[in-house]
């Protein structure tokens, strides 16, 4: 496509007109960047200045408010931990209780050990070989004390030599 010189002409000078208001407009927006700046510089020393020191003598009226109603809060929550505890127990090892019967082992197994970790059901016990086998040999070193003690006591007529032997 060819154009004519007049077009080429009329195109170029459009085209210097453009740079030159691109050039204008970055120079308008730099400007407006350091505007911008100093007017949020200004806004945070009126910040600093004006609204600070209101925001926090309201701060200090409401604290004594807040903190009183936040110990009452914690007393009111600590009374009601203290009363639903025992019948969130009993609710939560009856269920135990219900799904063991059911052979549902896996769900009562998953169920206990929640209660154990909150606290609210205490672990079961398990049973272990070493405490019979302790029993075993406390039973054990009972007699033999026993027994030391029944031969160092018994009459024994036939220990002790006569003199008419000799």
């Amino acid at each position: 496509m060819q154009l004519s010189r007049k077009r080429r002409r009329e195109l170029k000078k459009l085209r210097n007109q453009a740079e030159v208001l691109l050039d204008h407009q970055r120079e308008v927006l730099g400007h407006a960047g350091h505007v911008l700046g100093e007017a949020s510089r200004q806004a945070k020393e009126l910040g600093n200045e004006h609204v600070m020191p209101r925001v926090e003598s309201a701060v200090d009226q409401a604290r004594p408010f807040v903190q009183k109603n936040v110990a009452c809060a914690r007393r009111a929550a600590d009374r009601v931990r203290v009363a639903a505890a025992p019948v969130v127990a009993a609710a939560l090892a009856g269920t135990v209780r219900s799904l063991e019967r059911m052979e549902q082992t896996e769900a009562s197994r998953q169920l206990r050990g929640f209660g154990e970790q909150r606290g609210l059901i205490e672990p079961v016990k398990k049973k272990r070989k070493g405490g019979l086998i302790a029993l075993g040999v406390g039973i054990a070193a009972a007699s033999a004390v026993g027994y030391a003690l029944w031969q160092a006591f018994r009459e024994d007529d036939d220990m002790w030599v006569s003199a008419d032997d000799f």
